[in-house]
């Protein structure tokens, strides 16, 4: 009984949320943001590669900036 019931209160919250359609667009070369780039089944390759690269490292010197300024402040402070 409750089973079920959890059953159907997912697959309603999942039909109502993540069920929606999904409308396909199709990029053209033209379109790229980045000069000289290409496209494999409508992904412009050196903007999306740019990006699962600059992306990562910037959140990665972001919070390991953050991370440096803090131990620099407790430092300071635990003198």
């Amino acid at each position: 009984m409750i089973k079920n019931k959890l059953t159907a209160f997912l697959s309603t919250v999942y039909f109502l949320t993540l069920g929606n359609f999904a409308f396909a667009r199709v990029i053209r070369v033209s379109e790229c943001t980045i000069p000289f780039d290409f496209t494999i089944g409508s992904i412009c390759v050196l903007g999306t590669l740019g990006l699962w690269i600059i992306v990562p490292l910037v959140l990665a010197l972001v919070f390991g900036g953050f991370g440096i300024i803090v131990q620099i402040i407790k430092n300071i402070f635990s003198r």
